[in-house]
């Protein structure tokens, strides 16, 4: 299902790694496994293990993709990016005492990184 979280489907944080991803898909696909399902289960119970079977590859083969992965880190980069002005401002709103007006100044005249862009 394309409008599915891949993350979700695989029960991982959105911040996993590549190897918690692959052991997350591993471990769900033994539970899915169609050697390993009950002789017991009905046809509709064995067409929902079927799906849920091609949700989680899916979700796998997403997640590894090159492209995803490309994208996931130039996102996690950028909020890296976003944490630390956050940080820095805080840090100079603290060491001054002021509201944020003067952090505006300080950051047009190129203090903390910044600069007019």
């Amino acid at each position: 299902d394309p409008t599915m979280d891949p993350y979700t489907i695989l029960s991982l944080p959105p911040t996993a790694t590549e190897a918690e991803i692959k052991k997350a898909f591993r471990t769900q696909m033994l539970q899915l496994n169609p050697d390993r399902l009950s002789p017991t289960l009905t046809d509709e119970s064995i067409a929902a293990v079927r799906v849920t079977f091609h949700n989680v590859k899916d979700a796998y083969e997403f997640l590894i993709s090159p492209i995803h992965m490309t994208s996931k880190r130039l996102y996690m980069a950028k909020m890296a990016s976003q944490r630390a002005d956050y940080e820095r401002r805080e840090a100079y709103l603290r060491r001054s005492g002021d509201k944020g007006d003067s952090y505006t100044a300080y950051i047009a005249q190129g203090g903390a990184g910044g600069g007019v862009s």
